[in-house]
């Protein structure tokens, strides 16, 4: 069995594009799960794939092609894991203004998965969108997705010939519509309960309406947020999917 020197370049661009995408995809892109890890599952996804990718390496044979190469190959993976964690940042967004609007900003956690101190809140909304991304089977359509990009834009064809800039830009604006959306109740029952305490606090002088409606918010939050995750699921669930659509889309030449 003789193996081409093309093989390898070849391969090589596929790892690059594939451990670029493990390293930013959700669950992977934290500091739970080790760098060896991630590289590991890149290893074995570029081996699968390798055989079926339309490649075009006739730059790879100098040193400076193959290096331009390289970095176009990181450029498209770490893009494909930013359309698909764009929902997820929008969870965060919506769990920051929830936690904001309900008074639980000072209560903060530690979120394993990203290695930062966030809001109670806003780590329960975050596992709970990893929950409902894997349940619903979201990631096959990621994986299928991401293993059709090669075809899209093949090994060896620069990323500027996709010009991504306005798509990318249109879909993280997106990111403040779906949160926003998400605490939008949130955001009305804030105001209706400093509406109805600043109205009691001029009918009955003597109540300490300052202390008494961070009490309410948090129950009356805390409340809605249950009632809310209907809505919450829905929204995740319909822009989850939609994001292996907004892969290719942002890659299209």
């Amino acid at each position: 069995m003789t193996i081409e020197a093309s093989d390898i370049i070849v391969w090589v661009l596929v790892f690059l594009r594939t451990g670029a995408f493990f390293m930013g995809i959700p669950l992977f892109a934290g500091k739970m799960i080790p760098t060896r890890f991630r590289l590991g599952f890149g290893l074995l996804l570029a081996i699968l794939v390798n055989p079926l990718v339309p490649a075009n390496v006739d730059l790879a044979y100098h040193f400076v092609g193959a290096i331009l190469l390289a970095m176009n190959e990181v450029c498209i993976g770490l893009l494909l894991a930013m359309s698909v964690r764009m929902v997820f940042f929008a969870v965060e967004l919506a769990g920051h203004l929830i936690s904001y609007e309900i008074g639980l900003m000072a209560s903060n956690s530690v979120n394993p998965l990203l290695g930062s101190s966030d809001s109670t809140i806003t780590t329960l909304l975050y596992y709970f969108t990893l929950v409902v991304f894997f349940v619903a089977g979201i990631h096959y359509d990621v994986l299928l997705a991401f293993t059709l990009s090669f075809e899209v834009l093949p090994i060896g064809s620069f990323f500027q010939k996709a010009n991504p800039t306005f798509g990318f830009v249109r879909e993280t604006a997106t990111v403040w519509v779906i949160g926003t959306l998400m605490a939008a109740p949130f955001i009305a029952m804030n105001f209706l309960i400093n509406i109805s305490f600043a109205v009691l606090g001029k009918a009955v002088p003597k109540m300490n309406v300052f202390v008494t409606s961070f009490s309410v918010r948090i129950v009356c939050g805390l409340a809605l947020l249950i009632s809310s995750l209907l809505l919450i699921t829905s929204y995740v669930l319909d822009h989850s999917r939609r994001s292996a659509h907004v892969m290719l889309d942002l890659i299209q030449p």
